[in-house]
Parts: C-alpha cells; structure tokens; sequence
C-alpha cells in the first residue's frame, strides 16, 4: 500500500495520526489512515484517492467535502 504525502496538512504528529476513516466508494466500504508521512487507503486507486482528498478537505473545515 502506497503512502500519499499531504499538501495542505503537516501529519507528522498530527493528533490524527492513527485515525482509520472508513470511506464509502463506489464498490464498498474502503479504509483510510493518517501515517507520519501521509495517507493510506485500501482502494483500488493508485494514486492519491477521492477517500484522502475529502478526509483532508474535511480536517481542514470544508463541510461540503464528499466522498
């Protein structure tokens, strides 16, 4: 599983760090975390997912952020 630095959030020793997200995708329920280094999430994708950009969009206080 790849880890996908954040651009908007500093995640080393974020208070989230460890947190897992379960995200709803197109086919099923899928898992994101925050890492020290980044995000991970156990979609098919293979590159910084929908899952992760709405988890940061949502840490950062945007409401309308979907998944």
């Amino acid at each position: 599983m790849f880890t996908f630095p954040s651009d908007t959030i500093k995640t080393k020793n974020h208070f989230a760090v460890g947190t897992v997200w379960h995200t709803e995708g197109s086919r099923g329920i899928y898992n994101t975390e925050m890492h020290d280094k980044g995000f991970t999430c156990d979609c098919p994708a293979y590159k910084k997912c929908k899952h992760i950009k709405a988890i940061e969009l949502n840490l950062l206080g945007d409401s309308d952020a979907s998944t």
